[in-house]
């Protein structure tokens, strides 16, 4: 007889973040109670305290990397190996309410049309983080890349973008959501396959999963009823060109090539 597959996969990355690691892994069996939890924590190369705090849970799937790989392939490496009704993949550098876990399958549960779905992520003070976006055209990407929002900041093509206009404290149907808490349907993942390598190592990968799942058929929901704070500390925000830079314009060029034209 087949046991019963869990309520939910989560799986989280480290590269170099174990300080943040262990208190996001605090606060995800914090918020497990009455639920089936399979947890997966990839230690992608990490140098730091990683390995450490992942040898204090014998209950973590631990994957181990020598080297560094991408954020879709360390995902899909877990997804392929995880049982759980639902996948979440979720950033180190988050933590959940104790009510976010449970409100979010329960929420899932009662509206199966719905594909994936987030939860309100805010910063450590509170302030809320616009991660739920419609999808980007060119004069979006431009306009952001040219940084005309500080020249103008109520530009409506980058407000329509970003959803700013709208203050994220309702719920609501959206195009796609950032990759720091994504919860998405097995059903939804057997039917347009798990995150797209070819976007590795980071960048776009999240838009164009979420795309995919729009694209056959399935919402995508942002909950705000329930949060995770999410402290993001973005390395390519750090200097105004580097190598980060050149990959997020790479992968912004595969994703219009593969979505938008290139047929």
């Amino acid at each position: 007889m087949n046991e019963k597959p869990a309520d939910i996969s989560i799986i989280t990355i480290s590269t170099n973040e174990g300080d943040q690691l262990a208190d996001s892994i605090r606060s995800v069996r914090a918020g497990s109670e009455g639920l089936t939890v399979e947890y997966f924590v990839i230690d992608n190369g990490s140098t730091d305290s990683t390995s450490d705090v992942l040898n204090q849970y014998q209950d973590i799937h631990v994957i181990r990397q020598r080297t560094r790989i991408g954020f879709a392939t360390n995902n899909n490496l877990a997804i392929l190996r995880s049982t759980g009704r639902y996948v979440l993949l979720l950033n180190p550098d988050t933590i959940m309410d104790p009510d976010t876990l449970p409100f979010m399958v329960h929420y899932m549960d009662g509206h199966t049309d719905i594909g994936a779905a987030s939860c309100k992520l805010v910063n450590p003070d509170g302030s809320i983080q616009h991660t739920a976006r419609r999808f980007p055209t060119a004069g979006a990407i431009i306009a952001r890349w040219a940084h005309l929002d500080r020249l103008y900041p109520g530009m409506r093509l980058l407000r329509n973008y970003l959803m700013s206009d709208w203050d994220h404290e309702t719920e609501r149907d959206v195009d796609w959501l950032v990759g720091a808490f994504i919860m998405v349907r097995r059903e939804v993942i057997e039917q347009v396959g798990p995150l797209d390598p070819a976007f590795d190592p980071l960048y776009y990968e999240d838009i164009d999963w979420c795309y995919r799942i729009r694209k056959n058929g399935w919402r995508i929901r942002y909950v705000p009823y329930v949060k995770t704070v999410h402290l993001y500390d973005r390395e390519s925000a750090q200097t105004l060109f580097n190598r980060w830079t050149l990959i997020h314009f790479r992968n912004i060029l595969r994703y219009f090539w593969k979505h938008r034209g290139g047929r």
